[in-house]
């Protein structure tokens, strides 16, 4: 058995405050045995979800680093939680993971939001040159989006991100737009892709759906086994369909000061009038 379950690692870090932070990373001291590594929050005792995602390391990505005004909240309680899909070489292998953290030099005015749209759902016929998987979500606010990310394992073959317009009642329904094509998708190299600040905005109600398909035909060379259906599954020989959407909310102003030091938001300035008031 040439697998390794997946292992989940818990730093001695813990957070008592709320904590904001802009930038983050984690590196492997063996790259041959971390294909990638994800970093998420949690709170004791509970066990590792997806949706408290930070960042991950893949091959081909870079940091987490985010614009100025925009940062990403760890909550009062919670530690640091990392996923570690290893991958085994054929002989005894050590690793040691590093995390590193940044905190805003700047007022954060907004939090970074994301959307997993995913499914488990997956099927794939053996022989299936395209076979199609599709998942969506809706904006759940008026959004200004930062970027997207796709990941799929070995069979993963293209992935194409749409927006559908909400639909007023009695109207017709607008044509998507297209966001983002990755036409041939490739395990090895994951690259993240971003737009400039401030260019892309999606009114509330906003579909965002994520189209992938999966080559598991014999004609894929890096496909372990074109008889064999492919289902959902951690491990590399089986398929994830994971299309992350990041933003943030239009009508959000957290206006807050951080200390750049432990990452607090400092107490709020008493407003003019109060002041005056406290003088008295």
């Amino acid at each position: 058995d040439w697998f390794v379950d997946y292992k989940y690692v818990i730093l001695p870090r813990g957070f008592l405050r709320d904590t904001w932070i802009s930038a983050a990373e984690s590196l492997p001291s063996n790259p041959r045995v971390v294909h990638h590594c994800n970093l998420a929050f949690a709170t004791i005792g509970s066990t590792f979800s997806d949706g408290n995602f930070i960042t991950g390391r893949v091959p081909g990505g870079t940091p987490m680093v985010l614009d100025d005004g925009i940062a990403l909240c760890i909550p009062a309680g919670s530690v640091l939680a990392l996923q570690i899909p290893y991958t085994t070489t054929g002989k005894p292998e050590t690793n040691r993971m590093s995390v590193g953290l940044r905190y805003p030099r700047t007022r954060v005015h907004k939090r970074l939001h994301h959307e997993q749209v995913t499914t488990q759902k997956i099927e794939i016929p053996a022989g299936a040159p395209a076979h199609p998987v599709i998942a969506s979500r809706v904006l759940p606010c008026n959004a200004s989006g930062l970027g997207m990310f796709a990941h799929m394992h070995l069979r993963g073959k293209d992935m194409t991100f749409l927006a559908h317009p909400p639909v007023a009642e009695g109207a017709e329904a607008a044509p998507p737009e297209t966001l983002l094509t990755i036409p041939n998708y490739h395990y090895g190299w994951q690259q993240n892709y971003r737009w400039e600040p401030g260019t892309r905005s999606f009114p509330r109600g906003t579909r965002i759906e994520v189209v992938a398909h999966y080559d598991n035909s014999a004609f894929n060379p890096f496909n372990p086994d074109a008889g064999k259906v492919v289902r959902h599954g951690p491990q590399t020989v089986e398929e994830m369909m994971f299309g992350f959407f990041f933003y943030t909310d239009d009508d959000e102003d957290l206006d807050l000061a951080v200390d750049p030091a432990p990452g607090h938001a400092l107490p709020a300035a008493p407003a003019a009038g109060d002041a005056a008031a406290a003088g008295a």
